[in-house]
């Protein structure tokens, strides 16, 4: 979903999605259900029911190292195209899940974690290879969400609880991978004026990474208030 820490939800039998969920869980906005209606009609048709939404999960993850990689050996075009398509199942699997009703406690959390290191990795890349402040700092701000996240999935998972939707965090990951294309192709064509754009648009997507963030901690925070007393064992899910 190009890119979040979208609440992309992942495959799943019946018995998981009837697992209780934390009070701060709210249903998808509306526009999450135009934006998978979109990505239903351009892009679902493709995929056959065998492909589950955590396979497009794990493939971002393996797409990461080859994106590093063809940087690294100054195939900007293929990085380009790879990091697109990258970004591309962001959105593909979380509207492929809610779709297809293949929801999973697992995929809720690993989907934002592949996200986060995408985006965070290149970032990382041109901040070095540029000496872009902004972007080492959009690194440090993913680096806090990957403990944040750490933090909450290990509380959510013991209270068998499904992760709220962060529609910030989405709002950033797109603006991200945005400024991204931008400073890529920019570099590629070499067009200042694109990279310059690219580096504009990672200050509202900084501002979103504070107030996604905020939600973060806030969301540990109630989930830890509704966490079970030691010596209680959670139900089977779907009890």
């Amino acid at each position: 979903m190009a890119l979040s820490e979208h609440p992309a939800a992942q495959q799943s039998s019946a018995p998981e999605r009837d697992a209780p969920q934390s009070p701060d869980t709210k249903p998808n906005p509306g526009f999450q259900r135009f934006t998978d209606g979109l990505v239903s009609a351009v892009f679902l048709w493709a995929f056959p029911y065998s492909v589950r939404p955590n396979h497009l999960t794990i493939a971002r993850f393996i797409l990461i190292p080859v994106v590093l990689v063809l940087l690294a050996l100054d195939l900007d075009w293929w990085a380009l195209g790879v990091f697109i398509v990258a970004t591309c199942t962001d959105f593909i699997d979380g509207a492929m899940a809610r779709k297809r009703d293949q929801i999973t406690v697992l995929g809720t959390y690993i989907d934002p974690l592949a996200d986060k290191l995408l985006v965070a990795s290149v970032l990382a890349f041109i901040a070095y290879e540029n000496g872009i402040v902004l972007a080492w700092v959009m690194v440090a701000f993913i680096a806090v969400e990957l403990v944040l996240t750490a933090v909450y999935a290990q509380i959510l998972l013991q209270t068998r609880s499904a992760r709220p939707a962060n529609t910030f965090g989405k709002a950033k990951m797109v603006l991200q991978s945005v400024a991204l294309y931008m400073f890529l192709l920019g570099g590629i064509l070499e067009l200042e004026a694109w990279m310059t754009i690219g580096w504009f648009l990672l200050w509202p997507a900084l501002a979103l990474a504070v107030v996604s963030g905020g939600k973060q901690v806030l969301g540990v925070w109630t989930a830890t208030k509704h966490q079970r007393p030691p010596g209680e064992e959670a139900p089977p899910a779907g009890s």
